[in-house]
């Protein structure tokens, strides 16, 4: 019966290392196919990279440890129960090494309206800052680097040629020459990204994918819509581009 249990347990132990070991590769691929940033900000990279090390050191300690003979009585739990966790544990890691992550899309908005998501621009512009566009403290070259004009300028950055990145979204109340740019913005993982749309003035949308990334180049412009400012893009050319690496922006927009 020892000898028994001792096996069961040697087994179960070998289990466990494979699936810290999983996760650990997991991770590295990850990585290496540079998918990493659809899960989470690229400032954790150090500390994610870690986590994996910790994760295949864990492992193979626990398979190395198997061939130890363990003392006292092993506390097994019902085949069922072990059968249910193993399936639990395995199916997201299984998913992780056979799928190819994809940054999150208008279905993570549940149902959310896009129109409330644009971006407006802050209330009630001083005479000064509408008479003096400032020149971008470099060039606007994608969606963060337009987001960071808007807090140098607000409404004061109309007129500056701009280009941005997203995704062509569809809105309720937008007239046929209008569309939504929708991006995300996350702090440390997608479990915390929060949406956010501009809007896009463009002469012809019949050729627009929806729900498919885009490059959207144009002239800052000002939109007034019920009472609101909202930002716009004038644009002057709209193409579809590949998901980025980098699909996220920082919170700080």
């Amino acid at each position: 019966m020892t000898a028994s249990v001792e096996r069961r347990g040697s087994r179960a132990r070998v289990l466990r290392g494979g699936i810290l070991l999983g996760f650990a590769a997991l991770v590295a691929k990850l990585f290496a196919a540079g998918q990493m940033s659809r899960y989470m900000a690229p400032a954790l990279d150090p500390l994610t990279a870690l986590t994996g090390v910790a994760l295949g050191v864990m492992g193979a300690m626990e398979i190395a440890g198997s061939r130890r003979r363990e003392r006292g009585h092993g506390h097994s739990s019902e085949p069922f129960e072990q059968l249910l966790t193993y399936v639990l544990v395995l199916l997201p890691l299984g998913l992780g090494l056979v799928l190819i992550p994809r940054a999150l899309g208008p279905g993570a908005l549940g149902g959310e309206s896009v129109a409330r998501l644009l971006l407006a621009y802050a209330p009630d512009p001083t005479p000064s800052q509408r008479a003096r566009p400032p020149a971008p403290s470099r060039p606007v070259a994608d969606t963060a680097d337009l987001l960071r004009l808007l807090r140098e300028a607000g409404m004061a950055g109309a007129g500056q040629r701009v280009r941005a990145t997203g995704l062509a979204v569809r809105a309720g109340g937008l007239g046929a020459d209008e569309f939504a740019l929708l991006r995300y913005a996350i702090a440390h993982c997608v479990a915390d990204a929060r949406p956010l749309a501009l809007l896009v003035s463009a002469p012809d949308t019949r050729e627009v994918t929806w729900d498919r990334w885009v490059e959207v180049e144009g002239v800052l412009a000002v939109s007034e819509r019920d009472g609101t400012s909202l930002v716009t893009i004038a644009a002057d050319r709209v193409r579809p581009v590949p998901e980025p690496a980098e699909p996220y922006l920082g919170s700080a927009f």
